[in-house]
């Protein structure tokens, strides 16, 4: 293990602490019952949450800190693209199950075609772009409109192209070595969360149980 200094707590502090805002997002997604969702969700989580301590301090924990990034890769776009099928506003609960599932599948198997890396990105486009469209699709030509609380869409849709602009930045290491920017991404990307989230009412559908932290610990 490295010698820690200023700029290894410098980048936990902006890498890991900010992990902390995707927190309130899975709350709403648990409160609503969504359970494939919050399971995605809190991988992802606590992958990133190891990806960036273990980048931040220079250490392993139990994998590499590319194993981390690996996994956080594939949860992170499953996670995006299960918020695309909420935003559809389907109306039956097994078409939006059936969705998640090759989601999840479809974008493992191009991530391990793509290496992983967000750089070699081609077949991951591909599972990613198809679902956006059909978001579109839905949105465009669905005879029924789609309920969204339209603050919270256009709230929700600020705070993502922030986030993409303060990505965008954090890519330049030699301007940002103690990853403010990614940090500040990760900020928004989990307010725009939060937003998206509840774009659309809970009884948009009927789900057949729900999710309760209290009946867990009980």
């Amino acid at each position: 293990m490295a010698i820690l200094t200023w700029e290894h707590l410098l980048k936990f502090l902006f890498e890991t602490v900010t992990d902390v805002a995707f927190v309130p997002s899975l709350a709403v997604v648990a409160q609503r019952g969504r359970h494939f969702e919050l399971f995605v969700g809190f991988f992802q989580f606590i992958t990133s949450l190891c990806y960036n301590l273990t980048d931040a301090l220079d250490i392993n924990l139990f994998l590499s800190a590319r194993q981390w990034h690996e996994l956080t890769n594939i949860l992170t776009i499953t996670y995006g693209i299960h918020l695309c099928i909420f935003l559809m506003g389907n109306r039956h609960e097994t078409h939006d199950n059936f969705l998640r599932y090759i989601a999840f599948a479809s974008v493992w198997i191009a991530q391990v075609k793509d290496r992983f890396w967000m750089t070699e990105t081609r077949y991951t486009a591909y599972v990613a772009g198809l679902f956006t469209l059909m978001l579109i699709g839905k949105v465009v030509f669905d005879q029924r409109p789609i309920p969204f609380q339209h603050g919270k869409v256009f709230r929700g849709t600020l705070a993502l192209f922030v986030a993409a602009v303060f990505f965008y930045l954090s890519l330049d290491d030699l301007h940002d070595p103690y990853r403010l920017f990614h940090g500040l991404a990760q900020v928004m990307v989990g307010l725009a969360l939060w937003y998206l989230w509840q774009a659309i009412p809970e009884n948009n559908y009927k789900k057949t149980d729900t999710f309760s932290f209290a009946r867990v610990l009980a």
